[in-house]
């Protein structure tokens, strides 16, 4: 049950698109709540197992930390590099003392004739106030590959 190289590609490049879109060589950066920058949708005619499977695979290192809310939610939150993390802290005014986090989520919703599933990647920074910023980021690289693995699994992008 191995992974495909767009679903490995996926995750990695989040990373690096957000890397370089906080160390000012990507486009866009856009700090908001909900829906933006980081979100795509495809739609499927079965339940896509293997790529629920793939992803949580690919959240296995030390620092990461999968959690699966339900059946149809996967949720995977890890480190960004210490580069980054620094740009993040930075940037958006992070307390020192707690690292940001990039947080992956894959969901499926049924629907008639299968199911819709999102993806949507952003980082969530703690700020000094105590509350948590979430950043989302538009990168059309970043968006390409996701589109990519969702059509390898078998998905409909919408």
């Amino acid at each position: 049950m191995g992974m495909t190289q767009p679903h490995r590609s996926m995750l990695r490049t989040a990373q690096f698109a957000a890397i370089a879109a906080l160390l000012g060589c990507a486009p866009v950066i856009e700090q908001s709540q909900g829906d933006g920058p980081g979100r795509q949708s495809a739609f499927f005619e079965s339940f896509p197992t293997l790529l629920f499977a793939s992803i949580a695979s690919r959240c296995q290192a030390d620092t990461d930390r999968l959690t699966r809310p339900s059946q149809s939610e996967l949720i995977c939150e890890s480190l960004p590099t210490p580069e980054a993390a620094a740009a993040l802290i930075l940037e958006f005014d992070g307390d020192v003392e707690e690292l940001p986090v990039l947080v992956t989520t894959l969901s499926a919703e049924e629907e008639a004739g299968g199911f819709a599933v999102t993806t949507e990647y952003y980082y969530l920074v703690p700020q000094r106030s105590g509350e948590v910023a979430e950043i989302r980021f538009a990168e059309p690289r970043v968006q390409r590959t996701i589109r990519r693995a969702l059509s390898a699994a078998g998905g409909v992008i919408r």
